[in-house]
């Protein structure tokens, strides 16, 4: 790539990069203390689950330039739907549906604000009566997609914008394919107390599952409060297990939440944990 197009993909690559950092609250990419385990597979680092996004956008950067053709899923020649499933099987080995309708029907219903890495569909069909998703996209931050055109005055592997007439009233919807993260949050108490931030979001309005295990040298039963904003919401006593926690379910809105575990004959404080939950 060279020239305009070479300096447009970086200002893009820029934009998703601050986008993913506003969306995730955070300035830098901190260690996580052995003991507090985000997500099914617990990544060491926080920050792993939001440079995923980051990297599909790479990859289908990458693709910029390559010609359009039906079928195709190469560098020799992509159409939209191949396109997203060879980056979504390079970046993360996922098997997404071939084709446009399979790939609307895949994951879950994305609202508005878009996350870097979200699929962005389109009916282009002219004078249709039913609305049937024809084309698709990756959401690419600051409005844009990328997606693989078979006309107009641009074909092959272009970046557009959302506002633009076209597509504007053209666009169905979103899908979430991939996850920022898993709707779980771990955390395991020890005798030692600790204060923990996590910088990730979570989405607002969607089910989340905190779980508490006990890494303590002895048990006993444990006060778990939830607070949102420094207002309590709710409390619980918990008796947590090593190898089965004790769970709080629950829908958060959109602030500031923080999990507090006490002891409860002692009334030591264990654990602070606070996490974002945005809109």
């Amino acid at each position: 790539m060279r020239g305009p197009r070479f300096l447009l993909v970086l200002l893009l690559l820029a934009a998703a990069g601050r986008m993913l950092q506003a969306q995730a609250g955070q300035r830098a990419v901190p260690v996580l203390p052995a003991s507090l385990k985000l997500g099914v597979s617990a990544p060491p680092v926080l920050g792993q689950w939001t440079a995923v996004p980051a990297d599909l956008v790479s990859a289908a950067a990458s693709y910029l330039g390559v010609p359009y053709v039906h079928g195709g899923d190469s560098r020799l020649g992509v159409d939209c739907s191949g396109l997203i499933y060879r980056v979504f099987h390079d970046i993360l080995r996922m098997e997404l549906p071939r084709g446009v309708d399979g790939l609307y029907r895949s994951g879950q219903r994305a609202t508005s604000p878009l996350h870097v890495g979200d699929l962005v569909f389109f009916d282009t069909n002219e004078n249709a009566t039913i609305s049937t998703p024809t084309h698709v996209g990756i959401y690419a931050g600051g409005g844009r997609f990328m997606h693989a055109a078979s006309e107009g005055s641009h074909t092959g592997v272009i970046i557009s914008t959302l506002e633009s007439s076209y597509y504007k009233e053209r666009f169905l919807g979103a899908r979430r394919v991939y996850p920022w993260r898993p709707p779980v949050l771990r955390l395991t108490v020890t005798d030692d107390h600790q204060v923990l931030t996590d910088a990730s979001p979570f989405p607002s309005r969607e089910p989340l599952s905190v779980q508490v295990y006990n890494g303590m040298s002895g048990g006993g039963p444990l006060d778990l409060a939830l607070l949102k904003d420094g207002r309590p919401v709710t409390s619980q006593r918990i008796v947590p297990g090593a190898q089965k926690p004790s769970e709080l379910s629950i829908v958060p809105d959109a602030g500031t939440w923080t999990v507090k575990v006490n002891r409860i004959f002692k009334g030591r404080e264990l654990a602070q944990l606070t996490f974002v939950v945005e809109e």
